[in-house]
């Protein structure tokens, strides 16, 4: 828990094993994390790395193999998910297609047994929350994706859980309907002050929405922080490829948290968090949006990568270069912000220095 703030959920060596014998997987290995109340925390990871094995077992929709799972500090491990105070948005919304949108809202609460009254003014509360209280007596078929969605999330509100959970909810989503819900969703988690567990493998809407951010792979964590301190100090090479595009170069410690020797011979300066001793094999992790370019004159400057340009790829708010480094194999990137109009500044086949800041480099634990 961080800072002294109050954990909204806490889990605890949690582990889900599905299947017996040679057909058992082990969906979650032990997994330990804490949420803090009115927080929104993201589930970040591939296909199959648990996260939604996790936000089920949450929901209560599974049960664990082993471990302890903590709402407000009470094991909810066996109970039911009626008796949790907890919503699901699902990727696919679930909205009950013959009744209206205010129908949808309140049907929750009728089934806590609220009074009529009551219903009414949570109802009209809950669209206009999500800026809907002027459709309010259409149906489902008559709504956009977005507007679906949006009902979705006033029917999961309007309880006022503890906690809500979000499934990929927006998947389904075109480009630009997606980018507005972001900015939706996280409007509506610092209005509600309800704590907000959202599962995805995007990595943009991760890093956009959340305060933290858990990344995932084969049921395990491998890192939990701020959207800075996971793309900025990633601990693993798992990590700083899967969020956003990271060169890798291999080098050895030439003198311990200060300096690294790159395969061309040159060394480059960099922040090592793990302690590599001198003389150690690691891997530095460069974002390409982090290096400089430069015109290359035949003799190198001490210090700079030098090479040249195989490829240039125009995105239209940068460029993306692909070089051919001297003595280092792959291709690296570098990125560069079109400030001054389309023109690439380097051709295909120009030669090229490269030049690192130290605190671009970042020392990987493997």
């Amino acid at each position: 828990m961080r800072d002294g703030t109050v954990a909204a959920i806490d889990v605890r060596d949690l582990t889900k094993v599905f299947g017996g014998g040679s057909q058992e997987v082990r969906a979650l290995d032990g997994v330990s994390l804490t949420i803090a109340r009115n927080e929104f925390f993201t589930l970040l990871g591939p296909s199959g790395c648990g996260k939604t094995t996790l936000l089920r077992l949450i929901a209560g929709f599974e049960q664990p193999s082993g471990g302890q799972l903590l709402l407000d500090g009470e094991d909810i491990a066996g109970r039911p998910p009626f008796k949790r105070l907890v919503n699901t948005v699902f990727q696919s919304y679930a909205l009950f297609p013959h009744m209206t949108v205010a129908q949808n809202v309140a049907f929750g609460l009728e089934m806590q047994g609220w009074d009529g009254a009551r219903i009414g003014r949570r109802v009209a509360e809950m669209l206009e929350l999500v800026k809907m209280e002027s459709l309010g007596d259409r149906r489902p078929g008559q709504l956009s994706g977005g507007q679906q969605q949006r009902v979705a999330l006033a029917r999961a509100l309007a309880n006022a859980p503890r906690v809500l959970l979000l499934d990929e909810p927006l998947s389904a989503l075109d480009f630009k309907l997606r980018k507005d819900m972001q900015v939706e969703l996280k409007r509506l988690q610092r209005e509600t002050g309800i704590t907000f567990v959202f599962v995805t493998h995007d990595q943009e809407e991760a890093l956009t929405m959340s305060d933290r951010v858990a990344v995932m792979s084969q049921g395990a964590v491998q890192q939990v922080g701020s959207p800075d301190e996971i793309y900025e100090r990633p601990v693993n090479r798992f990590v700083a490829d899967f969020i956003g595009e990271t060169n890798f170069l291999p080098a050895e410690v030439e003198a311990a948290g200060t300096r690294y020797r790159v395969p061309s011979g040159e060394t480059l300066s960099g922040h090592d968090p793990h302690g590599h001793a001198q003389g150690a094999q690691v891997t530095l992790a460069l974002r390409p949006e982090r290096i400089d370019l430069l015109a290359q004159a035949d003799e190198p400057v001490s210090g700079d990568l030098a090479g040249r340009v195989a490829q240039v790829v125009y995105f239209g708010t940068d460029t993306l270069y692909f070089l051919e480094l001297d003595g280092i194999p792959g291709r690296f990137q570098v990125r560069v912000q079109n400030r001054n109009g389309a023109q690439a500044e380097f051709a295909a086949g120009a030669k090229v220095g490269v030049r690192v800041a130290a605190d671009a480099v970042q020392v990987l634990v493997d």
